[in-house]
């Protein structure tokens, strides 16, 4: 061999050595396309025969053969034909999916004579990794989007459409659906949340199929029908692979067209399966086999979650409207035995008026018996107004009437109330005032009501000529810590409080009783020869009005040797940011229309009296008589309403004041004093609204309807004939003073 052909080979081993020790496959192509240069790299990637390849074929021989061995696609072979032409002035790529999986970067470079090199590098790795990235993406994505959906959607179905959404691409099914399991035992039903069908799956099938399918799902599937109920029996997947052919299988679903069926249980937090989720899926990789099994459970327990909450939700619901209409229930029933007994109470104890104002015309005996009847009475009307105010303040109907009250002055007039109780068991009654202490801005009414539950219950519980005492101060939060309170709310230790305290010598409390103190209808003694009457409601309202105060209650107490109740109402919230309303004139405003009086001046006054109930009528005329008014009576609704739109009635003829029962038949009230509102000739005439019904909301009901004043029963006949007397004075001034 010559020194030249011997450096030729050289140099010829080289650069086959350079070339086949390079990752990439080369194959350098001349001016017609033709190869003139590969390493073995080309001959692995693309399995060609390396004889063959030295035959120096085209770049269009090749991919033709490499579309032959079924390694392209003739879509890849045009691809890069139309990439790799003669005339290509600069580098151009082409990406390229073979058919063993593995994906090549095809780039392609113009050579100086017209020829091209051609770099085939295998990207299948980088690609294999960018891929599981981006699933990886797709799934947290897909985890984030369904905790968040979790968190702030209430809306269960938005929550199965998303997750059915994702499950469905992602193990590549046609369809898909969630189902939810209601009812219970073999009563239970298998309805679909949500369902997707794909639109190539209805394009191949048909919408006959599709609808078919989806009105079994709209219809529900019961307990017993269909594979899905071994899955949620068993709390394990089921897949199927004949699901047209299986016994079980469900008659509008039953389709050759369908493929793997797969049924995944839903999972409640205690494990019992309370929905499940199905694929039919399309890929030649079985649903078990496929790498979403942790995206499909993930799914699955977020679902079970979702339905677990809607569910709780709608219990919830329905527990509040149920709570709703008890409370309405009980609001009607409290109203309506409110009224009952009211009824019947304003007789025994107006009649007890009646005849006591006689009591020169009758025996020290017979007068003894009358106001033990009187005293009775009132006792069954306080119990009926603890009753109402316990249920008005529970059931948050309650408003605090704020008012600017001199804490001395409530005080003495809380004494002074207690002091017969008190004289008649000998005890010594005391008040120990901060004299620091003058106005406090507070509900009267309802602080009167505490102190006097307290003041009753000392007086009941202390034994004869023992002690009690009610003791006012500005006291601070600190001093809360050594008593026993019936509430855990918090206390601020530097709260100013106003704390009204009662102190008694009497029987005292053992601590295990505590408790008891503050429930309704509790007593400690509660045996059926207790010493001590009541309906231990005294003390359930006295907290819950401390309560509405922003306030608590407190104790300290020892057995057989007395008790201290305290109530602590904090000066800083009922001096600042509530709103208050004055005292004000407890008589409603005239009418804009004073009325002009058309017959003598000496005539008495007439009191028209709207009533149904006999004794009521009895008892309001002779209370009115003895006032010196005359009384007119009517018995019913439906004849006072003929009355109003009579043509025999004249301004003349008409009553100087209607006293006008709520409740009556046929019309109520409150539609009678519309009614006389609304009509030119009577609607100048005062009406007192009297009535059983002592509820919220009563009085203000009356007073839209036209009252100019509103009194509940049992009456008081002195204050009732006042009310008369103020609203004459106001519709004529002139003549105010020939009333009686």
């Amino acid at each position: 061999m010559n020194p030249e052909a011997h450096r030729l080979q050289r140099i010829q081993a080289e650069r086959a050595l350079i070339l086949n020790n390079v990752y990439d496959a080369i194959a350098l192509l001349d001016a017609d396309q033709r190869l003139v240069l590969f390493n073995e790299k080309l001959v692995k990637m693309w399995g060609l025969d390396r004889d063959w390849l030295a035959q120096n074929p085209t770049l269009t021989a090749m991919v033709e053969r490499l579309v032959g061995d079924r390694h392209w696609t003739p879509e890849q072979r045009d691809a890069v034909l139309a990439t790799c032409t003669p005339d290509q002035r600069q580098d151009r790529v082409v990406d390229i999916h073979q058919r063993n999986q593995t994906y090549v970067e095809l780039s392609s470079t113009p050579t100086s004579d017209g020829g091209q090199l051609l770099i085939l590098r295998d990207v299948t790795e980088s690609r294999r990794y960018q891929t599981q990235l981006a699933d990886e993406v797709r799934r947290l994505s897909f985890l984030l989007g369904l905790t968040e959906r979790l968190q702030s959607s209430e809306d269960l179905e938005e929550v199965g459409r998303f997750a059915l959404g994702y499950l469905v691409e992602a193990m590549g099914a046609a369809f898909g659906d969630v189902k939810v399991i209601s009812g219970q035992g073999n009563n239970r039903r298998a309805g679909a949340l949500t369902n997707l069908i794909s639109g190539q799956f209805i394009a191949t099938h048909g919408q006959p199929v599709v609808d078919e399918m989806e009105a079994v799902l709209n219809q529900g599937i019961d307990y017993g029908q269909g594979l899905l109920w071994q899955v949620v029996e068993t709390g394990q997947p089921l897949f199927v692979e004949d699901y047209a052919s299986h016994p079980q299988a469900v008659p509008g679903f039953r389709h050759p067209a369908i493929g793997q069926l797969g049924i995944f249980p839903i999972p409640s937090a205690d494990g019992s399966i309370i929905g499940v989720v199905t694929l039919e899926s399309r890929r030649l990789q079985k649903l078990q086999e496929a790498p979403q099994q942790d995206m499909l459970l993930a799914a699955c327990r977020t679902l079970g979650a979702a339905i677990e909450r809607a569910q709780s939700q709608t219990r919830l619901h329905q527990i509040n409207q149920d709570l709703e209409r008890a409370s309405r229930l009980k609001s009607e029933f409290l109203a309506s035995m409110s009224h009952e007994l009211r009824t019947p109470l304003n007789s025994i104890l107006g009649f007890s008026e009646l005849v006591l104002r006689k009591a020169d015309e009758l025996g020290d005996r017979q007068v003894s018996h009358i106001r033990a009847i009187r005293q009775s009475g009132q006792h069954l009307l306080d119990l009926i107004n603890d009753i109402l105010d316990l249920s008005k303040v529970e059931a948050g109907r309650a408003d605090l009437d704020l008012q600017t009250v001199s804490i001395p002055h409530l005080c003495r007039q809380c004494l002074q109330m207690i002091q017969p109780r008190a004289d008649r068991k000998r005890l010594a009654l005391a008040l120990e005032l901060d004299y620091g202490l003058d106005q406090v801005t507070l509900d009267e009414r309802r602080v009167r009501q505490m102190v006097i539950n307290l003041l009753s219950n000392a007086v009941k519980f202390t034994p004869e000529k023992g002690r009690v005492k009610l003791a006012v101060r500005v006291a601070y939060g600190n001093e809360l810590a050594q008593d026993y309170r019936p509430d855990a709310s918090p206390i601020n230790p530097s709260t100013p409080y106003l704390c009204l305290q009662v102190s008694d010598t009497g029987i005292g409390i053992a601590p295990d009783k505590l408790p008891l103190l503050f429930r309704p209808f509790q007593q400690i003694d509660s045996s059926l020869n207790r010493r001590h009457d009541g309906t231990g409601l005294g003390l359930v309202l006295t907290k819950r009005m401390a309560e509405l105060h922003g306030g608590t209650v407190s104790l300290q107490s020892s057995l057989d040797q007395g008790s201290t109740f305290r109530v602590w109402l904090p000066l800083n919230e009922l001096r600042q940011g509530v709103a208050y309303t004055g005292a004000g004139d407890p008589t409603p405003a005239a009418p804009t229309v004073p009325f002009q009086q058309h017959r003598d001046r000496a005539d008495r006054v007439r009191v028209l009296v709207v009533e149904d109930h006999p004794y009521n009528q009895t008892l309001i005329t002779e209370a009115m008589e003895l006032e010196g008014f005359e009384v007119e009576l009517i018995s019913d609704g439906q004849t006072m309403l003929h009355t109003i739109q009579s043509e025999l009635i004249t301004a003349a003829t008409l009553p100087d004041v209607v006293l006008m029962d709520i409740q009556l038949p046929g019309v109520d009230g409150l539609a009678l004093m519309r009614a006389l509102r609304s009509h030119p000739l009577w609607q100048t005439v005062p009406i007192i609204a009297v009535t059983a019904m002592a509820m919220a909301g009563d009085r203000d009901r009356g007073l839209a309807a036209g009252a100019d004043d509103y009194i509940s029963k049992p009456l008081d006949f002195e204050d009732l004939g006042r009310r008369v007397r103020t609203l004459l004075k106001k519709t004529d001034p002139a003549g105010a003073d020939t009333t009686p």
